[in-house]
């Protein structure tokens, strides 16, 4: 549950994890499945469920399957999909996310030209 932990502690439901990423104050997480699932801080949306509520448990990023990696950034997440279309979602006001935009986006986005 929330709070700090001193010392490892097993993320409740989370099995087939094959790759992890830390953001800032976020984690995402790659399921053998190739299903995301993110939790913690999430005012910029960077959790990518379409809202701005942080989350203690890991939830799955609805609409994006087949991803082979994962990154977490500042206050953003990326994803690379095994058809080799990258996708974000989060904050964008560097454009970060590759849209083409600056906007901020609260589930994933394709970039542009992947």
């Amino acid at each position: 549950t929330g709070g700090d932990h001193p010392t490892a502690v097993r993320m409740p439901g989370m099995t087939g994890v094959v790759a992890i990423a830390a953001g800032d104050a976020h984690t995402v997480l790659l399921k053998s499945d190739g299903t995301v699932w993110t939790c913690g801080y999430n005012a910029n949306s960077q959790l990518g469920d379409g809202t701005t509520a942080n989350r203690s448990t890991a939830t799955q990023v609805q609409g994006l399957t087949g991803v082979v990696a994962i990154a977490g950034g500042d206050l953003h997440s990326v994803a690379l999909k095994s058809d080799a279309t990258l996708w974000g979602w989060g904050a964008n006001s560097s454009g970060q996310l590759g849209d083409g935009t600056a906007t901020g986006r609260g589930t994933p986005v394709r970039a542009q030209g992947f």
